[in-house]
């Protein structure tokens, strides 16, 4: 979880240290200490669900609150709705470069925050700049862009419009799987035949769409499962 996700506690832990929760917008599920969780009323977590956000797009935001000062990770959300406790102005002193969430970003948008994470390593359950898998990659990348993408393989081939690999363009997301049709990888088209994935880091690799729409690049392991326009 990042600085202003909400979540729903799904378990107690039978000794009341930790917690299992739940991430709104298919942020995740894990485990954390009771002393980390912030009770909200049900009238206060609607108010949140529902206000305008501003999410941290770049680098590291330093948020000041009150007396405290924060460092936010990209993905970190900031409320920005009239409300005591979230008024910009009145409140909270942010410096960083932050995207409003109710804006969609445009495909060049997309492809520069992607880039923003080149060389971040893998670490399988990471979700932030320090370690991350493909999946919590795709899903910060379109949350910065004001799309909720949900972070798991297996949920992918049910989220935006698919497209033959002949009309893909820069920004759409391609999802690997082997040949019992079960997705382990996916990435984002770069454009100029070149993908964004995360192989021990976040890199570019080699992808030609004329390959894949001839068969060219087919193996017995490894299967073009969907082409996902999220954009449009």
């Amino acid at each position: 979880m990042l600085f202003g996700e909400l979540y729903n506690i799904v378990h107690i832990g039978s000794d009341d240290q930790w917690l299992k929760i739940e991430g709104v917008e298919s942020t995740g599920t894990g485990w954390i200490m009771a002393s980390q969780h912030h009770p909200l009323s049900r009238d206060e977590f609607d108010f949140f669900v529902q206000s305008p956000r501003q999410v941290v797009s770049q680098g590291i935001g330093e948020i000041r609150l009150k007396d405290n000062t924060l460092l936010l990770l990209p993905g970190s959300q900031i409320h920005a709705g009239q409300n005591e406790i979230f008024e910009w102005e009145e409140s909270i002193k942010f410096n960083g470069t932050s995207h409003p969430f109710e804006v969609k970003a445009s495909r060049a948008e997309i492809i520069a925050t992607a880039l923003t994470f080149l060389n971040a390593p893998f670490l399988p359950g990471g979700r932030s700049l320090f370690g991350l898998n493909a999946s919590s990659w795709l899903n910060l990348i379109f949350k910065i862009s004001g799309v909720i993408l949900p972070n798991e393989l297996s949920a992918l081939k049910n989220i935006g419009k698919d497209r033959e690999v002949s009309e893909i363009q820069a920004g759409d997301l391609i999802v690997f799987g082997a040949n019992q049709g079960v997705p382990f990888q996916a990435g984002l088209y770069k454009g100029e035949r070149e993908i964004l994935w995360v192989r021990e880091k976040v890199k570019t690799g080699a992808f030609d769409p004329e390959k894949w729409a001839s068969n060219a690049a087919l193996s017995e392991s490894i299967q073009l499962m969907h082409i996902k326009n999220l954009v449009d």
